[in-house]
């Protein structure tokens, strides 16, 4: 498959959450399509792509999915787009 990005829209690749969420929110903010504040996508139409490695090291993997999840349909509606890779550590995971 390929992403067909439209003319002045962005593309951010974030990788390797590990379970940290504060981590997280931290590089959703500085990639400019999440606030904090409101708990919202504010990327617009910015397709977003996870690489995988959501899992493992830290506490709070489902707060991670859950987050993923809410800022999916939120950016849906704005024309963006969040895009869950499987990572290694999710096969792991799979594999028991």
């Amino acid at each position: 498959d390929h992403i067909h990005l439209h003319e002045g829209q962005s593309l951010v690749c974030l990788g390797d959450v590990h379970g940290d969420f504060e981590a997280l929110q931290e590089a959703l903010e500085i990639a400019e399509v999440y606030d904090r504040e409101t708990d919202s996508w504010v990327g617009g139409n910015t397709i977003l792509v996870q690489c995988g490695d959501v899992l493992d090291r830290g506490m709070e993997e489902l707060a991670c999915y859950s987050l993923f999840a809410k800022l999916s349909h939120q950016a849906v509606k704005e024309g963006g787009k969040v895009i869950l890779l499987v990572g290694n550590h999710e096969v792991l995971n799979a594999m028991g």
